[in-house]
This record gives structure tokens, C-alpha cells and sequence, in this order.
């Protein structure tokens, strides 16, 4: 059994410009390079993520030690959901609570802002601490291979997967309106 280290301070911010090369570092110590074949990343490609939900962690000395990130997606081209991960801790600080505090003010955060849904893929040992369920994604299927069982999805408004079924695709922007052509006088 390791020793239980308090990780201090500990403040949480929306993702700023300046974080992404830090968070790329850390998400490829977690994930390394293979994440970006992963369907998950598939949907995340040229899509991005819902800015008001990217969050990272901050220790007592400033510096950034963990990252979530959340983006947006359609079940069946219909239901919207948000779609968590990826989740990086820094490696070395991993098992101190930061995932956790990322998580609940994440799960809050999207609740706050009027998201009904979110599902992920990831290990359920996990995220079944967060309420989030394997038989609520049953009805749902990702574009592409992952292990059924970290398959998982989370109501934040009760009854909210109910009906909710079929393929997780990619959120397609608003439609903008066709230009009107101009008409030529004659």
C-alpha cells in the first residue's frame, strides 16, 4: 500500500489557450499514441469541444496537473449528449483526487448548463462512482470497436435514456441559411 499524499490546494478552471500543450503532454502519458485510432477520437476529429466544459487543475503551486474535456454529440442524429474524456491526471499524481474533483464539477457544470445526457467510454470500476452505467448505454452504439463493458452512459436528468437509442455520431453544426442569389435586372 502506497502512502496516502495530500495533494493540497487544489483550484479548478476552464481550460485556457495556454493549457493545451500541457494537457497534450499529459494525455498522451495516459493514453500514448494509439488513443487517436480509438472511435472516441474518430468522433472528436474536426469537432470542437464544448468550450464551457473543458476543465483543468490546478495545484498549490499553479501548476497544471490534471484535464477533462467534454464535446458534443447525436444519438440517432437526434438526442444530444455530451460526450466526457478524455480525463488525464499526471502521472505521478494519480490516486490524490484530482480525477474526482474533475469529474463531479464537471458532471455539475454540465448539469447547470442544461445537458440531459453524457456517455463515455472508460473503465466502469471507475466511473460507476459518478452514477454512470453500463445498462444505460445498452441501447446505444458507438461508429466503431470498444469494449462493451466501459461502454457507459449517465442520466443527469432522471429518466433522460429512456427511448434514447441507436448510433453515437458526430454534432453537427447549426445549418446556416442558403445565401439568396441575387436576381440580375433586366
Amino acid at each position: 500500500m502506497r502512502p496516502v499524499r495530500d495533494p493540497g490546494r487544489l483550484r479548478l478552471l476552464r481550460e485556457r489557450p495556454r493549457d493545451r500543450e500541457a494537457i497534450e503532454e499529459m494525455t498522451a502519458a495516459a493514453f500514448g499514441p494509439d488513443r487517436f485510432h480509438k472511435t472516441v477520437y474518430r468522433l472528436r476529429e474536426d469537432v470542437p469541444p464544448l468550450r464551457d466544459l473543458c476543465f483543468v487543475a490546478l495545484d498549490q503551486k499553479g501548476r497544471l496537473v490534471a484535464s477533462i474535456r467534454n464535446w458534443p454529440v447525436l444519438i440517432y442524429e437526434r438526442w444530444p449528449a455530451v460526450m466526457l474524456g478524455p480525463l488525464a491526471i499526471a502521472p505521478e499524481l494519480r490516486g490524490l483526487g484530482y480525477g474526482k474533483a474533475l469529474m463531479w464539477h464537471s458532471m455539475a457544470q454540465s448539469r447547470i448548463q442544461g445537458h440531459s445526457r453524457v456517455i463515455l467510454v472508460g473503465d466502469p470500476e471507475y466511473y460507476n462512482q459518478f452514477g454512470f452505467r453500463r445498462d444505460l448505454a445498452l441501447n446505444i452504439q458507438l461508429p466503431g470497436w470498444v469494449e462493451e463493458r466501459r461502454f457507459l452512459a449517465l442520466e443527469l436528468v432522471a429518466g433522460s435514456m429512456i427511448g434514447v437509442h441507436g448510433m453515437v455520431g458526430k454534432a453537427q453544426p447549426p445549418k446556416r441559411p442558403a445565401a439568396r442569389k441575387r436576381r440580375s435586372g433586366g
